[in-house]
C-alpha cells in the first residue's frame, strides 16, 4: 500500500523556487547586517573623545581606532567574499562544462 502523496510536478516545481527565493532573501539579509555591522565599526573608530585616557597616557587610543577601522574593513571583505563565492563558483562550473 502507498501511503505517499501524490502531488503534482509544478508543486515541487513551485516549493524548490520558494525555497530558493527563501535562501536568497536570507543571504541578502544577512550581507546588508554584517555589511552595516561593518560601516559601524569604521564609524566608531572615529567618534568621540580617546578611549582610556588614564591608561598608559592615552597612548592605546590609537591602537583602539586602528583595530575598529581594521576589523569594519574586514568584516566588509568577508562578506563580498560570501556573497560573490557562490556566483563565482556557478560561473566555474558554467565554463569547465562547456
Amino acid at each position: 500500500m502507498d501511503n505517499k502523496p501524490k502531488t503534482h510536478p509544478a508543486v515541487n516545481k513551485q516549493h524548490a523556487l520558494l525555497i530558493f527565493i527563501g535562501k536568497v532573501f536570507v543571504r541578502i539579509l544577512v550581507a546588508v547586517l554584517a555589511l552595516a555591522f561593518g560601516f559601524w565599526l569604521v564609524m566608531a573608530s572615529n567618534m568621540g573623545p580617546a578611549y582610556l585616557t588614564n591608561v598608559c597616557n592615552g597612548c592605546l587610543d590609537f591602537w583602539i581606532r586602528m583595530t575598529l577601522l581594521g576589523l569594519g574593513f574586514i568584516v566588509w571583505i568577508i562578506t563580498a567574499a560570501w556573497l560573490f563565492w557562490p556566483i563565482l563558483r556557478y560561473i566555474y562550473r558554467c565554463i569547465r562544462r562547456n
